[in-house]
């Protein structure tokens, strides 16, 4: 009977131990019914009693046997050379250098590759979602080879660099797209062609970053093209089209022919069919963008990227002075400065509309109180904060382009501001971090004191953007309902007598409406926050901000505009006009001061420098029509400060081509000689005065105005 093991030499059941499996053993041992242990556990081994079996060829236990059995045995006894030790099958001699042992072990070592591999992918993942330090020499060199390498290292070096402000967030450096796509969408350009472009649309346009969210944007757009997460066609194409005035990687349309065509014309696609030329990249990437826009639209396919690709094609619209095609109509309202456009009007007021279906004009609780078979949004519920405010976002930015375009004419607008009643958006850090900002820490559109409150911690360039828009839109439906609303003894168009005839002079100053609404005009800016009264924020222009002051001024000029009398003494109108107009100028060397591109701010900018020259266009004939000669040279060279701006921003909007030259129309109506006129920056003379020192603002030596 074998003898039991003592307690000293009891093996010890640790995780170390490498336990055999059944019928690992020799036949020898299991015959024996000993205990089988793998030879891993080395100083387990060499404690181990006798009777206890490994896995070696022969094994531990047979070998000893075989020792003891030639020791011990009588003389004469014949034994075999090796001792008797045979297994079920052959198996492969493996030592601690060779790798696994086992099966398990194999498919333990495959799950920690597996791993490694998530892991890995998971580090990447975050590091694509967090903004690098550096640009990558990868990303510089690519730059470099698809020729934007040459426009961005003039922004970044030279006069532009220290104030560029066009991309807030800095853009995720994405992996390499060398990849051959089998499904990549027809007439899209290639991926590397593609990533220069969106890069370019995110670094330099101002509204980028707020129309998207630009770190999960580029995330998804490596993924492949039949991804159900990969951005919408529309919108990579519309990106394309705006993108293109960033690089000269692609082609644009070639500035407009004036000697062929008006500037004041809005239907130029006759001109367009008589020119003998192929359309360029640009016009290309935008037709394509409208019918694949269209075609998802009808079948109901991603509708919120559907409605970000025709904010797009607004911006490529207005920004190149685009006509419709095909697009017949009767236009009722043209005069020397509407710059209305059929395409731009009908792509934004289209934008609008498609806004209400999608339940993004109205918050809760502030839905309808009727009942409806139809939901208050045809869009899924937001999956989270940062795609919640993107809509938000989507939008505003809708409703600031359309509202900014119908400035320029007097066309009704597509949305009255009562149908509109949600909040504004959140600061665009907030918005990049994707922070839950509760709405009593916010503002509604429809609040009464909207304009004249503004929470410095919920304050920024983009919230008093939308404020500046929301602005304009009140003065331009005053303007627009104002005779009807007299013509039926509404409370906003009531004068002291209620008669109405159309050659009555009818002064809506008079009113209480005016009176209220030129006190928040003028109030506006002077309720900003301090920290943003100044475009220039650490060194760096605010493109939206600038944007929100300059808009601020134009409301007060189209306000105060068709009753300013510029030849009577004591016009308050006409004194406001001129003010604003100074303030715009003051933007202009606020801007001028720093090294920044002014081809970089929107486009509407530069209809808003075209207002302030108009304005001086006609205080310019009425000093020439008095002979005021110290008057006359300062609006001249007034006047040369707009059009130089205006001139800076051409290069990238065909807009500022035609404002320039409707500009340059009115002023030799106005001022034959035009003289003393500057034409480029840094010319010697002083920066011009404040408006309180304006010499037309002077009420002893004024002739034209006094107060």
């Amino acid at each position: 009977m074998p003898k039991v093991p003592s307690p000293g030499h009891a093996p010890s059941h640790g995780p170390n131990l490498n336990v055999l499996k059944r019928n690992q053993a020799c036949h020898q041992c299991r015959r024996r019914k000993l205990k089988w242990y793998g030879s891993s556990s080395q100083s387990f081994l060499h404690t181990q009693p006798k009777h206890f079996s490994d896995a070696k060829r022969p094994c531990s236990t047979c070998v000893r046997s075989h020792k003891h059995a030639i020791a011990h045995s009588p003389a004469g006894t014949v034994h075999p050379p090796e001792p008797e030790c045979t297994f079920d099958e052959p198996l492969e001699l493996n030592t601690g250098m060779d790798g696994p042992k086992t099966k398990y072990e194999k498919l333990e070592n495959r799950i920690a590759e597996l791993e490694a591999l998530l892991q890995e992918k998971n580090t990447e993942t975050q590091r694509l979602m967090s903004p690098p330090q550096n640009s990558s020499p990868a990303s510089s060199h690519h730059d470099r080879d698809s020729g934007f390498g040459s426009e961005s290292d003039t922004r970044s070096s030279g006069s532009t660099p220290a104030l560029v402000h066009a991309a807030p967030l800095s853009l995720p450096a994405m992996p390499s797209m060398d990849v051959s796509w089998t499904h990549w969408p027809n007439d899209l350009p290639g991926p590397d062609l593609l990533r220069h472009l969106v890069d370019g649309f995110f670094t330099f346009h101002p509204h980028a970053g707020q129309l998207f969210h630009a770190p999960t944007f580029m995330t998804l757009l490596t993924l492949p093209p039949n991804h159900p997460k990969f951005p919408a066609v529309p919108v990579l194409h519309a990106i394309c089209a705006v993108g293109a005035s960033y690089t000269s990687a692609v082609t644009c349309a070639p500035p407009p022919d004036f000697d062929k065509i008006s500037p004041e014309d809005i239907f130029t696609e006759r001109y367009r069919l008589k020119e003998n030329r192929p359309d360029s990249f640009a016009e290309q990437q935008a037709a394509r963008a409208k019918e694949t826009l269209q075609r998802m639209e009808i079948l109901g396919l991603e509708l919120l990227q559907v409605l970000q690709a025709s904010v797009l094609l607004s911006w490529y619209y207005c920004s190149n002075a685009r006509y419709t095609r095909h697009v017949f109509c009767q236009v009722a309202y043209i005069d020397w400065w509407s710059h209305s456009w059929a395409e731009l009007f009908l792509n934004t007021s289209h934008s609008m509309r498609l806004s209400i279906p999608l339940g993004l004009n109205v918050c809760p609780p502030f839905h309808t109180i009727s009942k409806s078979t139809r939901p208050a949004s045809i869009l899924k519920p937001a999956k989270n904060v940062i795609e919640d405010e993107m809509r938000r976002n989507v939008f505003w930015l809708a409703y600031a382009v359309e509202r900014q375009h119908g400035c320029s004419n007097g066309w009704a607008l597509s949305l009255d501001d009562q149908d509109i009643s949600q909040l504004l958006p959140v600061r665009l850090d907030q918005f990049e971090n994707g922070t839950l900002v509760s709405p009593s820490e916010r503002q509604w559109a429809h609040s009464n004191d909207l304009l004249s409150v503004h929470p410095e911690k919920q304050t920024d360039g983009l919230i008093l953007y939308v404020k500046a828009t929301l602005l304009l839109s009140k003065v331009k439906t005053f303007n627009s309902r104002f005779r009807a609303k007299h013509f039926a003894g509404d409370g906003e168009g009531n004068l002291s007598y209620n008669t109405f005839r159309a050659d009555e002079p009818v002064d809506p100053r008079n009113t209480m409406a005016f009176i209220d609404l030129d006190g928040t005009v003028t109030s506006f800016i002077a309720t900003f926050p301090t920290h943003l009264r100044n475009p220039v924020i650490d060194g760096k222009m605010d493109c939206t901000l600038f944007a929100a002051l300059i808009m601020s001024h134009v409301a007060m000029i189209i306000l105060h505009e068709p009753h300013a009398d510029i030849r009577s003494r004591g016009c308050i109108s006409a004194l406001k006009i001129l003010t604003a107009t100074r303030a715009i100028i003051d933007l202009v060397y606020t801007a001028w001061s720093t090294s920044f591109d002014l081809s970089y701010f929107e486009s509407f900018v530069s209809f808003c420098f075209f207002v302030a020259g108009r304005i001086l266009t006609r205080f310019l004939q009425a000093a020439v029509e008095e002979s005021a000669e110290p008057q006359i040279k300062t609006f001249r060279h007034d006047l040369g400060v707009v059009k130089s701006a205006i001139e800076q921003m051409a290069p990238r909007h065909r807009l500022a081509l035609h404002l320039l030259k409707m500009l340059e129309s009115l002023t030799s109506k106005s001022d034959g000689q035009g003289q003393d006129q500057p034409q480029a920056r840094g010319w010697s003379e002083p920066q011009s005065s404040p408006p309180s020192a304006h010499p037309l603002a002077q009420p002893l030596s004024l002739e034209l105005v006094s107060v």
